[in-house]
C-alpha cells in the first residue's frame, strides 16, 4: 500500500498538534484522575503584626507566636514593611492556622526562612514525618514545599522561599474519625486519606482515600475491637466495660505508597504507619493521680447536703473526699469550706500504712490552720440523678512530728451521678 507524501505530511502535522495539545491542558506528571483544582483565598482573621525592615534583615513573628519569618542581611534593598495577617485554612490536608505573608508579589534577593510551630492537636491522626509546609500561589493552587527540614525537639517546620503567598501545615497521610471520644460498646468510623503531589513543582491535588491494595491492616493498641478488612475505611469499637478514662490508640499500617519526602526526612521504608488518639469514657468514674501513681474509685459519692457538696471516691488503694461550700459549677480555690465558694480535701494512702493527708496544715507551735494551694473546676453540676464532672489539683499535707509536715501533689478527675 502506499502513502502520498504530502498526506503523511498531514496526518503526522495533526499527531503533533493534538500532542502539542494534550501536553498543555495539564503540567507534565498531572494525574489525570485526579488533577489539581485551585480553591479560594482564606478570609483575614485574627490579629495582623507588621514590621518595617530594612538591609540589615530581621524577624517578624505572628500575633500568636506560632509563625515567625527571618529575613537575612540584603533580601531586601531598601525598608520594607513585613505583615502575617492569619487566614481562614482552605488546603483540606491541612491543619492548625494559616497565615499570609506579605509583601506579595516581591521577589527577594535572598531566601527567607519561614517556621511554623505545630502542636499536638496537629498531630492528632497523623505523625510528625508526614507534616510539611504548603503554600498557596496567587491562582489558588497548593504547592507542598518539600525540602521542609522537622525540629522534633521543639516542635517546628521550616523551609526557605524567596516569595511570600498563604502558608499553613500540610499533612501527607491522616486518619478522620466520626467520634474521638466514645463510652462503653459505642463504635466509630474512621477513614485514612492521602494527599498527592505532582514531583518538581509539588501542586497538591485533592485528597484520596488511600487505595485498599495499599491497606496492610487496621489495628488497636488498648482495648477494643477494630475491622480487620483491608480499605481506607474501618470501624473501632470501645469495649463493654471501661472502668477509668483512657487513651487508646487506633492506626493503620500503609504499604508501597510512593511519596517525594525531604531527603533528609526518615521513614522511606515503604511503610507507613498512622495512628490516631480515641478517648475512652466511663458513665461514672473518680481517678486521681499522686506520687506517680494512678489510683480508681471503686466506690463513688455525689451528693448535696443544704450548701455543701460531697464528692468522693474509694478503692483498692485509698481513697479521695473533697467538701465544696457551693452547688454549682465553677472554679473554687482551696481554703476553708465553712466559707463560701471554698473546697477542702481528705486523701487516705491505704498503701502507706494508713496514712492521711488533708489541704489544711499547722505551723509549728500555731493554732490556725493554713491551707495548699488547690484548684477545683466543675464544668457540669447536674440535679439529683444528673452528673456532676470535673477536675481538681491540690497540695496536701501530713503531721510527721510537732514541727514537720509532710506534703504531696495530687490530681484528680470525676463524673459522677449525684445522688441527693
Amino acid at each position: 500500500m502506499s502513502i502520498n507524501f504530502k498526506s503523511g505530511i498531514s496526518i503526522l502535522f495533526i499527531l503533533l498538534a493534538a500532542a502539542l495539545f494534550s501536553c498543555q491542558k495539564s503540567k507534565p506528571g498531572t494525574p489525570a484522575s485526579n488533577p489539581p483544582v485551585p480553591v479560594n483565598h482564606g478570609t483575614a482573621i485574627g490579629t495582623a503584626t507588621s514590621k518595617t525592615i530594612g538591609t540589615d534583615g530581621g524577624r517578624i513573628l505572628s500575633a500568636d507566636g506560632a509563625i515567625q519569618v527571618d529575613i537575612p542581611q540584603g533580601a531586601v534593598s531598601s525598608l520594607t514593611n513585613f505583615t502575617i495577617q492569619p487566614v481562614t485554612l482552605t488546603l483540606q490536608s491541612g491543619t492548625g492556622n494559616a497565615y499570609r505573608l506579605g509583601p506579595e508579589n516581591v521577589n527577594f534577593e535572598k531566601e527567607v526562612t519561614i517556621t511554623i510551630r505545630y502542636t499536638n492537636d496537629d498531630l492528632i491522626g497523623t505523625n510528625e514525618n508526614d507534616l510539611y509546609l504548603a503554600y498557596q500561589d496567587k491562582e489558588g493552587y497548593w504547592h507542598r514545599a518539600i525540602q521542609t527540614t522537622i525540629d522534633k525537639e521543639n516542635k517546628k517546620l521550616q523551609t526557605k522561599t524567596r516569595h511570600f503567598s498563604d502558608w499553613t501545615i500540610q499533612r501527607l497521610f491522616y486518619i478522620n474519625a466520626e467520634k474521638y471520644a466514645l463510652s462503653a460498646n459505642e463504635e466509630t468510623t474512621l477513614t485514612v486519606t492521602y494527599s498527592d503531589a505532582i514531583p518538581g513543582d509539588e501542586l497538591l491535588s485533592p485528597d484520596i482515600e488511600v487505595p485498599s491494595k495499599n491497606i496492610e491492616e487496621w489495628f488497636v493498641n488498648g482495648p477494643g475491637t477494630i475491622g480487620q478488612a483491608k480499605k481506607s475505611t474501618s470501624n473501632y469499637k470501645a469495649p463493654e466495660v471501661i472502668s477509668a478514662p483512657q487513651t487508646i490508640a487506633v492506626g493503620v499500617r500503609i504499604k508501597n505508597m510512593v511519596s517525594q519526602r525531604h531527603p533528609d526526612r526518615p521513614g522511606n521504608t515503604g511503610l507507613v504507619l498512622v495512628q490516631v488518639p480515641i478517648q475512652l469514657t466511663p458513665d461514672e468514674y473518680f481517678t486521681w493521680e499522686i506520687d506517680g501513681s494512678s489510683h480508681i474509685g471503686l466506690s463513688l459519692d455525689a451528693a448535696v447536703l443544704g450548701t455543701t457538696t460531697i464528692l468522693g471516691g474509694t478503692g483498692l488503694t485509698g481513697g479521695v473526699n473533697i467538701t465544696l461550700n457551693a452547688g454549682k459549677a465553677g472554679n473554687y480555690d482551696m481554703g476553708s469550706a465553712t466559707n463560701p465558694d471554698n473546697f477542702n480535701m481528705q486523701v487516705f494512702l491505704s498503701s502507706q500504712s494508713n496514712v492521711i493527708y488533708q489541704g489544711t496544715y499547722y505551723n509549728c507551735n500555731e493554732s490556725t490552720p493554713r491551707y495548699g494551694n488547690g484548684k477545683l473546676v466543675i464544668s457540669s453540676f447536674g440535679s439529683i440523678g444528673g452528673i456532676i464532672e470535673g477536675e481538681f489539683t491540690a497540695t496536701v499535707y501530713t503531721r510527721e512530728s510537732d514541727c514537720y509536715n509532710k506534703s504531696k501533689q495530687i490530681t484528680g478527675k470525676f463524673r459522677m451521678r449525684r445522688k441527693a
